[in-house]
């Protein structure tokens, strides 16, 4: 239990000192000023910042919430940022059933299929099995990041960057060709087993899994597509379509289902509610409803899927 802890508070860390990172793209990226080369600096005075003043949340705390040279507010979005982003990651972990003992128990037992003459499982021990469930979880991390910048930086300009989609995408591509990979290896394993010899084209296709992530890629966006085309742009952004698509290559096609239901579900909810309360306009940023919606499917879209598919 306290190891656990320990990793999660790691985790953590690691978290919030990216977090400090993504407000520098929130508030640069809109600007587009680069977010390597220049050194971070008051946003009030100008003045640059030293290596003390930008300790992830504790800073904030010990500064009292101001620049320690002209006294100015500092935003409260820095430790906000910051800290969702830092419990993002340790979720993630959390939701994949990451512990120590994954740690201290590399191997998995995998069952990569049917033997067909006695219908039993064929179970592999792979120590290579925690790797790939580790590197979805690094992915999964990098993914909650990027929605954080994409849905400050659409809620403030209407505008979801390009760039933070280019990630998601590359992230996306990843995650394909690791499917892809591990579809292959297992589909030798259960060959090796049952003592066949695959074509090129059944290796090739193996167990199809990397499938739904490419057919993710276009089940949600081109429906959103038409829309967004056929109002001229009032019903949907172009950046929302883009979202869908490089989130449904990175969560295949049920999941990004899940994810469009979501989003639209917790946009129509809390607009309303906005609206209501403090007299906010009909236009609103889906981006942060989409991202929010995405997550949702990444953490618990496979039990709502299933529980979905116990109705037929």
């Amino acid at each position: 239990m306290l190891v656990n802890i320990l990793i999660y508070t790691i985790i953590f860390i690691y978290g919030i000192i990216i977090g400090s990172f993504l407000n520098v793209c929130i508030l640069r990226i809109p600007l587009k000023e680069t977010i390597v080369k220049k050194r971070s600096h008051c946003m009030s005075c100008g003045h640059q910042l030293a290596w003390y003043d930008l300790f992830p949340l504790f800073s904030y705390l010990f500064l009292g919430g101001k620049c320690r040279y002209c006294k100015a507010k500092i935003s409260k979005q820095y430790p906000i940022v910051e800290f969702i982003n830092g419990a993002l990651a340790v979720l993630c972990f959390v939701f994949s059933g990451f512990t120590a003992d994954i740690l201290s128990n590399i191997s998995i037992y995998i069952k990569v299929g049917v033997d067909p003459t006695t219908n039993a499982d064929i179970i592999i021990e792979d120590w290579f099995a925690s790797v790939y469930d580790i590197e979805a979880i690094i992915l999964a991390c990098i993914l909650c990041s990027v929605l954080i910048v994409i849905s400050v930086i659409d809620w403030r300009t209407f505008e979801i960057p390009l760039s933070a989609n280019i990630v998601i995408l590359v992230l996306g591509i990843i995650k394909f060709v690791s499917y892809w990979y591990q579809d292959i290896r297992y589909f030798k394993f259960y060959c090796d087993a049952i003592g066949k010899n695959p074509g090129f084209f059944e290796l090739l296709y193996a167990r199809g899994r990397f499938l739904e992530l490419l057919i993710g890629f276009f089940a949600v966006s081109i429906r959103l597509a038409i829309i967004y085309y056929a109002s001229k742009g009032r019903a949907m952004g172009g950046g929302d379509v883009k979202l869908m698509a490089v989130a449904g290559l990175f969560l295949g096609w049920k999941l990004a289902i899940v994810a469009l239901i979501a989003g639209c579900l917790y946009g129509s909810i809390i607009h309303i509610i906005r609206m209501k309360v403090s007299g906010e306009g009909k236009q609103l940023a889906m981006g942060p409803y989409l991202s929010a919606g995405i997550v949702t499917a990444l953490w618990f879209g496979d039990a709502i899927v299933k529980w979905y598919g116990s109705f037929f």
